[in-house]
């Protein structure tokens, strides 16, 4: 199990790569499909233009003349001469023809009754650059791209006229007019740039879904990573737990067997005062045991809405003195000194059972965990406040942030001469916030330091 925990990680590490490589590679193909997309879009907006400008052209530059049937004949030809042929055709009168030639008229020209409508264009060498250019403009704007362009007219691959629209650019693609109203030898090329931020706006949504979903697939590993991680932590604990109630209820048990063995088989003589000592002996035991089994099911309640506090108001001086007295007599190895700070109230509204369990919870950690001196401190004014402070110097900055938490029990190794069920500073935790307060520890001048503090109210 443990091994293919190790490979988790690696797995998921491979995994979030695919994913990111493959919404790369899709962002790109979206990319480049937009931007073919765009640029198509470019070349119908030039073509456009151009036909619309050949088609304005036309209608301005094109004349009909009425001849009655017997004028036209099969070789008949219209010459029309002048310096200004437009002119001449718009003042055009039926005298004026001298010839006319339908040898190839097309079926628009066919005699139509008595009427033969003979339409006549006039053509011109060069484009009108200046209307093709906000015809061109016309379309781009219809189509939303305000894109700076260049737009070359070409002669035979010379260039005879050129037009800028915007600032200049350096990095730019090229299209050539398709329209087949263009000479031969003629051609319209537009210059434009790669509009990426265009582009990508087209993209914006799908964009914005692939990213969407690639975070919400690596939220979703690492989270279930993050469960696995934890449930691990869990198994370990509970294992922990189990092996240190394990010892924790064995040594009672052992020294109560012990007890009642040495009645029965080395009291022949019905010793009373060993007989009340092995008494007293298994009795201290019960009552640890006691204490055990109590903490044990005060920490399912805890974790409950199901209990409430049973305030009283309380001699802070008095209370606080007999629950240090008390540990004083079974610590006499440790200085254990009792600090009341100047100004204090003399009396505190707490629930003493509990807030007792929570004070001799700190005082057990500094007995077990901290160093030969233990100095406590007591404070009522706006907040009540208990601080144990032991020269133990036992915990780093990592393991502070953790030691509330339920069954958490600094390691020790294989060292096993302090043990421990991982539940009192849970218990001091809980007990704190259900009076409105908070705990925390600090490490400052080389000495460990657990404080209650609890508003009074």
């Amino acid at each position: 199990m443990e091994k293919l925990y190790r490979r988790i990680p690696y797995l998921l590490t491979i995994v979030v790569i695919i994913t990111i490589a493959m919404q790369l590679f899709w962002g790109y193909s979206e990319y480049q499909k937009n931007s073919a997309g765009f640029k198509s879009e470019i070349q119908q907006a030039l073509d456009v233009a151009l036909d619309n400008y050949f088609v304005a052209f036309t209608k301005e530059s094109s004349i009909s003349v009425k001849a009655k049937k017997g004028l036209v004949t099969e070789s008949s030809i219209i010459n029309v001469t002048g310096n200004n042929p437009k002119k001449i055709i718009d003042k055009i009168r039926p005298e004026s023809i001298n010839e006319i030639n339908v040898n190839k008229l097309s079926d628009s020209l066919k005699m139509i009754d008595e009427i033969k409508d003979i339409y006549i264009s006039v053509t011109k060498d060069s484009i009108n650059f200046k209307k093709l250019k906000t015809l061109l403009d016309g379309e781009l704007n219809r189509k939303g791209y305000a894109i700076p362009y260049t737009l070359n007219y070409y002669k035979k691959d010379s260039l005879f006229a050129t037009a800028n629209k915007g600032t200049s650019f350096s990095k730019h693609f090229s299209i050539n007019g398709k329209s087949t109203y263009l000479k031969t030898g003629e051609r319209i090329e537009l210059q434009f740039p790669d509009a990426v931020v265009i582009i990508l706006k087209k993209s914006l949504l799908s964009v914005f879904l692939s990213l969407l979903l690639t975070i919400a697939i690596l939220f979703a590993l690492f989270y279930m990573l993050w469960i696995m991680k934890k449930q691990k932590q869990l198994a370990e604990i509970k294992n922990d737990l189990i092996s240190n109630i394990t010892h924790e209820f064995k040594t009672p048990i052992s020294t109560i067997g012990a007890a009642l063995e040495s009645i029965r088989n080395f009291n022949a003589n019905n010793d009373i005062e060993k007989t009340n000592r092995y008494l007293d002996y298994s009795n201290q035991q019960l009552e640890k045991l006691g204490k055990m089994v109590d903490k044990l099911m005060d920490t399912a309640l805890l974790d409950t809405n199901n209990w409430v506090l049973n305030r009283q108001t309380i001699d802070v001086k008095d209370w606080a003195t007999a629950i240090v007295e008390n540990y004083k007599l079974n610590s006499a190895e440790k200085n254990i000194v009792l600090h009341f700070y100047d100004n204090s109230k003399k009396e505190a509204f707490i629930d003493p059972f509990h807030l007792e369990n929570a004070f001799g919870a700190l005082l057990d950690n500094a007995l077990k965990y901290g160093g030969d001196q233990i100095e406590i401190s007591v404070e009522n004014k706006e907040t009540f406040s208990i601080s144990v402070s032991d020269n133990g110097n036992s915990l780093n900055k990592e393991q502070a942030t953790k030691v509330f938490e339920k069954f958490y029990r600094v390691p020790q190794g294989n060292i096993h001469d302090v043990k421990g069920t991982g539940i009192g500073l849970y218990h001091v935790k809980k007990i704190a916030e259900k009076h409105r307060g908070t705990s925390k520890v600090s490490l400052k001048n080389n000495a460990t330091t657990f404080t209650i503090s609890i508003p009074n109210e």
